[in-house]
């Protein structure tokens, strides 16, 4: 089961927040209206904390809008236990989910995040109090399960993969993959050529007038050390300095400082990547066909399929996108991967049809 890589800040100050009860605070992200209501401070500000590595704006009053979704952090209650006849599985990277179809519960490490069938969509969550439980790659994954649950029954579905719009045509194209699959490599090595960037690593999907819409999710990127070490964009080793949190083989860098002006919020794909790493000395490519293009879209949003309650919309935004675009396996060898140049070149030739 496929999962996208979350990614904490490694060293973010608290600021204060709101001291109304409860410590309610609001957030827009991707045009959707979010509610975190915390009953103490530290949980408040873990999912601040977080949010600070997402494209997510703090609002600081509701202007008589109700929000999309509501997450509740409860800290002075014990959370049920999943009922026994639930069907469970095994979640990537830890946890378990146990669900009937309506009503399901993700849990890691003693903490729980709880989301049932009812309208606005409520999701609920329990952290532990064990030192696992408050471990930080713990509380990122309840953090991103439960943010995540509750941004799909607002319409957003994640899909782990970077984004870029070619500047002559504007033409949005977006790279899948698990990682090391090369994403953060090829938006980065594009955003050098020019090319506007939305994310090189976590998207939210959307219906939208214009067919299916991209929106960009996590602000920094993340890059290996060997891929810093052969890459041929400047200032790339001066900037990508911060270790990552979970992967101590990545650096963390602020694309503004290396690409300023580059940032494109949104676009409505037309071309979908699934790139593979290769040590060939030459690139090809091959076109897929909407069925395999479907199939691997499906690898690579599993809540798809295991969150039911919103399966049917996901799947309906996965198969409009897999129409609205055309698709290509992309086996990228030495030549892309160590030449911005030969990369924007390569990808500009799939935009239009061309493999090789």
């Amino acid at each position: 089961m496929t999962s996208i890589e979350v990614i904490l800040p490694p060293s973010v100050e608290f600021s204060d927040i709101s001291d109304r009860p409860a410590h309610e605070v609001f957030y827009t992200v991707a045009g959707r209206f979010l509610c975190i209501t915390a009953h103490d401070e530290w949980s408040a500000r873990l999912f601040q904390t977080y949010f600070s590595g997402w494209h997510v704006t703090p609002s600081t009053t509701q202007n008589g809008r109700q929000p999309d979704a509501t997450i509740v952090v409860l800290s002075n209650s014990e959370p049920s236990a999943p009922p026994p006849e639930f069907t469970s599985f095994d979640v990537a990277l830890g946890g378990r989910c146990h669900t009937d179809g309506r009503t399901y519960y993700f849990e890691i490490q003693g903490s729980l995040v709880r989301v049932a069938a009812q309208s606005p969509p409520l999701v609920e969550v329990w952290i532990g109090d064990s030192p696992a439980a408050r471990e930080t790659s713990a509380l990122a994954r309840i953090v991103f399960n439960a943010v995540m649950a509750a941004l799909r029954r607002c319409g957003l579905f994640e899909l782990h993969g970077g984004g870029v719009v070619e500047p002559a045509s504007g033409i949005g194209a977006l790279f899948i993959g698990p990682s090391g699959s090369g994403k953060s490599t090829l938006t980065m090595q594009l955003a050098a050529s020019g090319w506007q960037y939305l994310s090189d690593d976590t998207l939210l999907l959307c219906g939208g007038e214009r067919g299916v819409e991209a929106w960009a999710l996590r602000r920094v990127f993340a890059v290996t050390e060997p891929t810093i070490a052969a890459s041929r964009v400047p200032r790339l080793a001066v900037v990508a300095t911060s270790p990552v949190p979970f992967d101590p083989l990545k650096r963390r860098f602020e694309p503004e400082a290396l690409f300023p002006g580059g940032f494109i919020g949104a676009c409505a794909p037309r071309a979908l990547i699934f790139p593979t790493v290769t040590r060939e000395p030459s690139t090809r490519s091959q076109r897929l066909s909407q069925s395999s293009t479907m199939a691997r879209l499906l690898r690579m949003c599993p809540w798809s399929c295991y969150d039911r309650p919103v399966a049917r919309e996901h799947l309906g935004v996965l198969s409009r996108l897999a129409r609205q675009s055309v698709a290509f396996d992309l086996f990228a060898g030495r030549d892309l991967m160590e030449d911005e140049g030969q990369a924007a070149t390569h990808i500009a030739s799939l935009l239009k049809g061309e493999t090789g």
